[in-house]
């Protein structure tokens, strides 16, 4: 059965229609019969704009994981036999469109067994003639061994079409 936090929502609007039908005094029969018709009506109708939205989500983050995944592995390619610990550190940035603006998502991975990172990430977006967008720093973070996790999330009102990315290690 799907049931998110969202719903929520839903339990709200059956209550208010349940106290609405005791204290319309109406009888016991009709009460039951209309509250639980209530109850599956409010369902439905709540579910498929939130179902809708959690997929869109969903697809974005599945999306993104697999192009982190794609471009560690174009990395290696590249690096062949001379990668560091840091070079083992993927960003993928995606734009996707939401209505008229685009969201912008950044999700990084670290494609290593024992180090950690923590330190400064620099993100520049830019435009087909190789315009700077968008520049953004974002300074303490951190990704441990294995983990691709959302850096952040941001809107523009326009896309890019190419994206570099530098990680800093923190000294500690």
């Amino acid at each position: 059965m799907f049931f998110s936090k969202w719903h929520l929502i839903t339990l709200v609007l059956i209550v208010i229609a349940w106290v609405a039908l005791i204290a319309g005094g109406y009888e016991r029969r009709v009460v039951l019969r209309s509250g639980f018709g209530a109850v599956v009506m409010l369902y439905i109708v709540t579910t498929i704009p939130i179902a809708t939205i959690t997929y869109n989500e969903k697809s974005m983050e599945m999306k993104m994981r697999a192009e982190v995944a794609r471009h560690y592995e174009y990395k290696m390619e590249q690096l062949g036999d001379s990668v560091r610990d840091i070079d083992r550190l993927a960003l993928a940035a995606g734009s996707f469109s939401d209505d008229k603006s685009f969201k912008i998502k950044l999700y990084a991975g670290n494609y290593n067994d024992s180090y950690r990172f923590t330190g400064t990430l620099i993100v520049t977006t830019y435009d087909e003639q190789d315009k700077e967008l968008d520049r953004r720093t974002y300074e303490k973070v951190t990704v441990e061994p294995g983990e691709v996790k959302e850096i952040d999330t941001y809107y523009s009102s326009t896309s890019f079409e190419k994206y570099r990315y530098e990680f800093i290690p923190q000294n500690e």
